[in-house]
């Protein structure tokens, strides 16, 4: 009954997206459905929507995907965005590897949702050479995840290598390919038939010239990450001083040139740039997922199917699946599944390859499932279906996976 509840309230989110339902109120009736099928109370489903709200982790995440939007806006409304853009690509000389590594490097500000921060970058560049908007959204999804099988300060990979107690670099050299794999295919798949604007030549002076404006105007995200990673500050008091940055910029590039006035307030440009949907959507999400870890007996399932012999990878595959896919989150397939897997290992390369499998299928359920942040929030930038999203996934997303079994099958055998 548990699984097919489950299942049911996917189905129901999908529908109602589908019927374009805001993504965060049709998880909420989901989820609602969900615990009642399972037996909860309507004070239980209260309870456990008090405490979502009420959670610091939902009032966190929920500031820091408001604040991505604004600045997001404030750096798009005063021009930033692009010329960060215009440096990087004449330091890259090329608006397909521009568009290759944007997102990449705008994902290295590890906050949910951060992919809405590329979205504007992803479709300015995708009108240079003529890309439709649903190869924007999956160049936009692909060419930023493809960072996070490698990303040493991204959350997943240290919650696999504490748990695992295993050397975090040795399992990040396991995780190159599939990384590798990801951009070369997304690269084959949705940019090689796209051809480049020519480019002039330009002098070492104007070159070095485009790196400190590379620098400058990229300041607003670098410092939104570097302040949370040296300085261990909350996303919401980073992205709060990256916003100042963006202010000062924009006061400083009007006085040089009137081209760049806005003739906006800046209180008004940050309440445009405010996103009340986008937010509900984190609510949304948040209760979900606590109503799913608040049925025990989807845990209790999974356990009982190893118990009567089941393969282990097949195992594997419908825990992240069934857990990954509906929670949208990586670090739930490895919480729940490296204790419970990794001890069987008789070696210490059989554990990582158990460790690689886990990840890597927990990986591609988080990204698959629609409750996938980023996702959410890229369809609803540039007015994609779910659908054409995935249409351009058929070959990306198995062949990667594929080359993650073999180099299972390799290090196992």
């Amino acid at each position: 009954m548990v699984i097919v509840s489950l299942v049911v309230s996917i189905f129901l989110v999908l529908i109602l997206v589908n019927r374009k339902v805001n993504i965060g109120y049709s998880l909420i009736i989901s989820g609602t459905l969900l615990a009642l099928l399972n037996g909860r109370s309507v004070k239980d489903i209260l309870d456990i929507a008090i405490n979502t709200i009420s959670d610091y982790n939902t009032i966190s995440l929920a500031l820091t995907i408001g604040l991505i939007t604004i600045l997001s806006y404030v750096m798009d409304k005063f021009l930033i965005l692009d010329r960060m853009i215009l440096s990087l690509e004449s330091v890259l000389r090329s608006v397909k590897f521009t568009i290759l590594f944007a997102p990449a490097i705008i994902g290295t500000l590890l906050v949910s949702g951060g992919a809405l921060m590329s979205c504007p970058v992803v479709n300015s560049l995708g009108d240079k050479i003529g890309l439709p908007n649903d190869k924007k959204a999956s160049i936009n999804m692909i060419f930023r995840h493809a960072l996070y099988f490698i990303f040493p300060l991204s959350p997943p990979i240290i919650l696999a290598a504490q748990l695992g107690n295993f050397d975090m670099w040795d399992f990040i050299k396991l995780q190159l390919p599939m990384s590798i794999s990801m951009y070369i295919l997304g690269y084959v798949f949705l940019l090689r038939g796209y051809k480049n604007p020519k480019k002039e030549k330009i002098e070492p002076k104007k070159y070095f010239a485009s790196i400190i404006d590379f620098l400058l105007y990229s300041s607003p995200i670098l410092i939104s990450l570097l302040g949370a990673v040296i300085f261990d500050l909350p996303f919401y008091i980073t992205l709060l001083i990256g916003i100042m940055f963006s202010i000062f910029i924009n006061i400083y590039d009007k006085r040089k040139d009137s081209k760049y006035d806005t003739k906006e307030s800046f209180i008004k440009s940050i309440y445009k740039g405010f996103k009340p949907k986008m937010v509900i959507a984190i609510l949304g999400i948040m209760l979900f997922k606590n109503v799913v870890n608040d049925i025990d007996e989807i845990y209790l399932y999974l356990y009982s199917l190893l118990e009567k012999g089941m393969p282990l990878e097949l195992l594997i595959i419908i825990s992240c699946v069934a857990i990954s896919f509906p929670t949208a989150s990586t670090q739930s397939g490895i919480a729940l599944l490296f204790p419970m897997i990794l001890p069987l290992a008789v070696t210490y390369e059989v554990k990582l390859g158990y460790a690689m499998f886990i990840y890597t299928t927990a990986f591609m359920s988080y990204y698959a499932s629609p409750l996938h942040l980023c996702q959410v929030l890229t369809l609803e930038y540039f007015g994609v279906k779910v659908k054409e999203l995935f249409k351009n996934y058929y070959f990306i997303l198995p062949l990667t996976y594929l080359v993650m079994v073999i180099m299972y099958i390799l290090r196992i055998m």
